[in-house]
This record gives C-alpha cells, structure tokens and sequence, in this order.
C-alpha cells in the first residue's frame, strides 16, 4: 500500500511517501496505530487528517493493498 505524507508531516518524517504492507481488513486506526509504533505518536495526533484514494476518511474505513493513503496535519488559518 502506498501512503504518502504532506506537509509539516512530510516535513517532520522527511518522507513524502513510502510502501508498506498491510493485513485484510485493516482500518485507518490500525494503519495510524502501525506508524506511531515506527515514528512515534507526535507525529499522527488525534487531529490528524487523512484520506483514502483521494477522499477523506475516518478511522473507522477499512483499507487494502491497492488504496493510496495520505496523512496531513490539520489547516490552519489566520
């Protein structure tokens, strides 16, 4: 599966993407569960939004091998 991380996120990780393998019938949570264990939990907060094949989803979406998964940080405006 391919995910890929935009801004301050890509930043941080200095990573614009990468390829992981996953089990059937893995959720969004599982997969954030997965990259706190390697990156460390400041990196995926509460907040953070992701999507899956180009829409937003939630961490109750189940994934598979063939989605491309972004994360990004939450925007902020001022």
């Amino acid at each position: 599966m391919k995910i890929l991380y935009f801004a301050s996120l890509k930043e941080s990780l200095k990573l614009s993407s990468e390829e992981i393998i996953i089990t059937t019938n893995t959720t969004i949570a599982q997969l954030k569960k997965q990259l706190i264990n390697k990156y460390g939990e400041h990196y995926f907060p509460n907040n953070i939004l992701c999507a899956v094949n180009q829409e937003t989803a939630n961490d109750a979406v189940i994934i598979n091998e063939t989605d491309e998964v972004a994360f990004y940080p939450p925007v902020t405006g001022g």
